[in-house]
């Protein structure tokens, strides 16, 4: 018998594709929508709304194209041999996402983020706070956090995370004295020695 009598068919395309390891364009989208994931929780009060649309958005497309594209290669015989061959690439996607959930859960973006950045809050903050009277401050960067409506308040000062919720905004409120005095549209919630998340209601 011919090698021609039994030479394998040329793969359609599709199937092709389908079968091949995730490359070029699903690994980065993988990790975008760990960043925009990473980012959100790293907020207080969570990243812009847009954002957090498009991550969801992206999230659910990533999942069915990985999902589908990984069964297609299990149920096919061809499929399997290259499942074995590029299993670093098809695992990359999953580890990515338990990597990011477990940061989500201990609430690690938020405390790096912050941390990182607490220094020049209450650089910030001491000097707002030493002011004789409260005045309009320009939006401006403390670490790594964009910030708006810096304001003196009783006995420390508070600004808000420019982007951050839907309707509320949030930010940091410094107060060492204790929480500061509540007001009908803000919230407190304690982080740690004199900082607070800051909501200010719409």
């Amino acid at each position: 018998m011919s090698d021609d009598a039994t030479a394998q068919p040329p793969l359609p395309e599709l199937t092709r594709i389908l079968i091949g390891p995730p490359g070029k364009v699903l690994l980065p989208l993988v990790v975008l929508l760990a960043l925009i994931i990473l980012n959100h929780w790293s907020l207080p009060g969570g990243g812009p709304f847009p954002l957090v649309l498009m991550g969801l958005l992206l999230g659910l497309a990533t999942v069915v194209v990985w999902t589908a594209r990984f069964l297609v290669g299990l149920l096919r015989s061809d499929g399997r041999a290259g499942l074995r061959r590029h299993w670093l690439r098809w695992a990359c996607a999953p580890v990515i996402g338990v990597a990011v959930v477990g940061l989500v859960y201990t609430d690690l973006p938020f405390a790096a983020r912050f941390a990182f950045s607490e220094a020049s809050l209450e650089q910030l903050a001491r000097t707002v706070a030493s002011e004789d009277e409260a005045g309009g401050h320009d939006d401006r960067w403390a670490g790594l956090y964009p910030l708006t409506s810096i304001e003196r308040i009783e006995g420390g000062a508070r600004f808000l995370v420019s982007g951050t919720g839907f309707l509320d905004g949030y930010g940091f409120a410094w107060s060492p004295g204790g929480e500061p005095p509540g007001e009908s549209h803000t919230g407190y919630t304690h982080i740690r020695g004199p900082w607070y998340v800051w909501e200010s209601r719409f």
